[in-house]
């Protein structure tokens, strides 16, 4: 294996032969999108993206007395739920903000180009 797409390769196959005997799960929401490895994201997929949500059942510890640290730090996640839930409020109103920036950029650039292709002339040149 020393190209890329063979290691892409290799990766999906193992998966899913680990997916056959039990080791994984089915890939959840948020889980990698075909998009991603063919490319560009897709906006459905950046617009998920855009919202933080911290899910608490998701925190453990892998060290070997890992308990005791995954409820210390649960405990700690449960008091600083007010902090949490505004950082990741101002968070995403920032990121959706951002995409939407960004999505207005790429429709400006794409009625720029069709303009180009039709040979009109562009917007403020004066020509």
């Amino acid at each position: 294996m020393t190209r890329p797409e063979e290691a892409l390769e290799y990766a999906r196959a193992e998966a899913a032969r680990k997916r056959a005997a039990g080791v994984y799960g089915e890939p959840g929401p948020g889980g990698l999108d075909e998009s991603i490895v063919s490319g560009r994201p897709s906006a459905e997929l950046l617009s998920r993206w855009a919202v933080v949500e911290g899910d608490p059942r998701l925190l453990y510890s892998t060290r070997r007395a890992g308990g005791p640290i995954t409820a210390i730090k649960r405990g700690l996640i449960r008091l600083l739920r007010q902090y949490l839930a505004d950082v990741e409020s101002r968070q995403t109103r920032f990121n959706i903000a951002l995409l939407a920036s960004v999505q207005d950029l790429e429709h400006r650039v794409e009625r720029l180009e069709e303009t180009s292709e039709r040979g009109d002339t562009a917007p403020g040149t004066g020509e």
